[in-house]
C-alpha cells in the first residue's frame, strides 16, 4: 500500500480493503452531509450514500489522468482510517483543489494539518502551482487550519463562502511557507 508520512498521519490509496475501512469511519464517525453531497431527504446515512461513496472513491483509483480528473487518499491516523483528502484539476492552469473531511474523533488533534500538508506535497510532487480549497465562513475549524498552512482567504462568488489559495514552490519544495 503506497503511503506518504506527516508525523502519525499517513495518506494511503484506497483499495477495496482501505475502501471498507474509510466507509465505516464515515458511518460511525462522521454526518453523512459532511462526507456526501445531500442525495436523499434527511441528513443520515442511507443506502444510497454509501453507494455513493463507494462509488466516488473507486473512479478515482486511476488519480488526476483518470476521467475524473480527480485523486483521493485516505487518512490514516494511529493506524485508524479517519478521513479522506482528495485533489483535482480546475479550469485554472496548474492550479489543483483540494478537500478533506475526517472523522469526529480526529478532528482538533492536529490531524487536518498533518493530512493537508500531505496532500499539498503530493500536488507539488504532481507540478501544480497552486492548491485551491473552497469552505464555508462557517467553518471556523478549516479557515484556521488554511490560514495556519499559509493559504490566502478571499470571500468566494457568493458570500457565505470562502475561497482559499496557496501558491506552491516553483522547485518542487510543497509550498511557498517554510514552515510546512
Amino acid at each position: 500500500m503506497a503511503a506518504e508520512q506527516t508525523s502519525s498521519v499517513v495518506l494511503v490509496a484506497v483499495d477495496d480493503t482501505v475502501l471498507a475501512q474509510l466507509v465505516r469511519a464515515a458511518t460511525t464517525d462522521a454526518g453523512a452531509d459532511e462526507v456526501t453531497p445531500p442525495l436523499t431527504a434527511g441528513r443520515g446515512w442511507t443506502s444510497d450514500r454509501v453507494a455513493w461513496l463507494r462509488d466516488f472513491h473507486r473512479v478515482r483509483r486511476t488519480g488526476l489522468a483518470g476521467p475524473a480528473g480527480e485523486a483521493t487518499w485516505a487518512v490514516v491516523a494511529d493506524e485508524w482510517v479517519v478521513g479522506s483528502v482528495r485533489l483535482k484539476h480546475t479550469d485554472e492552469h496548474g492550479v489543483l483543489e483540494m478537500g478533506i473531511w475526517l472523522t469526529r474523533s480526529a478532528r482538533g488533534r492536529g490531524v487536518g494539518r498533518a493530512a493537508l500538508t500531505a496532500a499539498l506535497r503530493r500536488a507539488a510532487s504532481l507540478g501544480a502551482s497552486g492548491v485551491r480549497a473552497d469552505t464555508t465562513g462557517s467553518n471556523a475549524g478549516a479557515l484556521v487550519v488554511l490560514r495556519r498552512l499559509g493559504f490566502t482567504l478571499m470571500p468566494a462568488d457568493d458570500v457565505q463562502n470562502i475561497r482559499a489559495l496557496i501558491l506552491l514552490d516553483p522547485e518542487g519544495n510543497c509550498c511557498m511557507r517554510s514552515d510546512i
